[in-house]
């Protein structure tokens, strides 16, 4: 369930400009608490570990679908 809201937080940040541009603003300072922290202040509660096992799945799923877009249709 926390990966659930992890994954969540990660697509809200993909969709928010003001959030995307917080997050470049202040980017060589953040770590992965600091964004955990700014998740809980929108609701989503996920730790470290949540986050990371989300960042793996977003862009494993990110690399399937450009797999499929690339890969050659079935005849």
């Amino acid at each position: 369930m926390s990966v659930q809201k992890a994954l969540m937080f990660l697509s809200t940040m993909r969709r928010d400009a003001a959030m995307r541009s917080a997050l470049l603003a202040r980017q060589d300072a953040l770590n992965l608490d600091d964004l955990c922290a700014m998740a809980r202040a929108q609701g989503l509660v996920f730790n470290t570990t949540d986050l990371q096992t989300a960042f793996r799945t977003d862009w494993a799923l990110r690399a399937l679908r450009r797999q499929r877009g690339t890969a050659p249709t079935p005849n």
